[in-house]
């Protein structure tokens, strides 16, 4: 793939606005991405990581940053069944090695994305621990996301996860809106990124899970949710949708609301405008 209308980066104190693009998008959505000035969340295949320096190498060298998303269902890392964990962390490890000196060294892992699958908590921690410090030799940063449902879905346990193996935390701003505990009122989404936030790396940015990954319309809900942001680490931001004209809008509904904080984002470190 050739990247064509690469939009011009300077170093800004503004956050890296990425797009999540899926290994069997190849090449369409990757070329849009270039196109449209967004930086890339890449999600691999576990069975064929050597496709990984032909998706990837073009935005490196045309200076587009990259990260990475270890969706891997099937691959359990806390299954209560040894055998099932044990084969799961080697195709985790494996990605590790796949990402080694390739774009930003961070990627994104879950627990309990089947949610049918029995979690043995402390699987996942000695298995999530083993994962960093395997990363951690290899010059790679781990995080830990939340999911929609399952024992993920309790910032309780995101956190306890996080800082027993030490990894960071990728909050996905959807799962926590949609979350049961959220839903019901028993917490808020702002409450659930004030528990992480310590451990916060990444974020996920689309308004609501349903069927599907549902677009804001204004920033009724994600405004506070930015605005806690902004007075963290956190200055990566993925948006999660698959509909272009959506994530353009998502982009221009934050742009215009960070444009509005403009006061802000002077205390931030420097990093990459990643936004047209």
């Amino acid at each position: 793939m050739r990247v064509r209308g690469i939009v011009p980066r300077q170093p800004t104190r503004s956050p890296t606005i990425a797009l999540s693009a899926r290994w069997d998008t190849y090449p369409d959505r990757f070329r849009w991405i270039a196109e449209h000035g967004f930086a890339l969340e890449y999600t691999p295949t576990p069975e064929a990581f050597d496709l990984l320096p032909r998706h990837i190498d073009p935005f490196l060298q045309a200076g587009i940053p990259v990260r990475y998303h270890g969706f891997f269902p099937g691959y359990e890392i806390g299954h209560h069944d040894s055998a099932i964990a044990e084969r799961a962390l080697r195709v985790h490890m494996a990605a590790l090695e796949a990402i080694r000196g390739r774009g930003e060294q961070v990627i994104t892992f879950h627990v309990g994305l089947h949610w049918e699958d029995p979690i043995d908590p402390d699987r996942v921690m000695e298995n999530l621990r083993r994962l960093v410090e395997c990363a951690r030799d290899l010059g790679i940063t781990v995080c830990l996301e939340n999911l929609r449902r399952g024992p993920t879905s309790h910032p309780e346990n995101v956190v306890a996860w996080a800082r027993a193996s030490g990894a960071m935390i990728t909050l996905d701003i959807g799962h926590a809106v949609s979350c049961p505990r959220v839903q019901s009122g028993e917490l808020t989404a702002l409450d659930f990124l004030e528990m992480v936030a310590d451990w916060l790396f990444e974020v996920h940015i689309y308004e609501r899970e349903t069927d599907r990954h549902r677009p804001p319309q204004d920033m009724t809900i994600l405004g506070p949710i930015v605005d806690r942001l902004l007075a963290t680490r956190c200055t990566w931001w993925t948006i999660e949708l698959e509909d272009y004209a959506e994530a353009l809008a998502t982009r221009s509904l934050l742009l215009n609301y960070l444009h509005g904080k403009a006061h802000l984002l002077r205390g931030w470190a420097c990093g990459h405008a990643i936004f047209v």
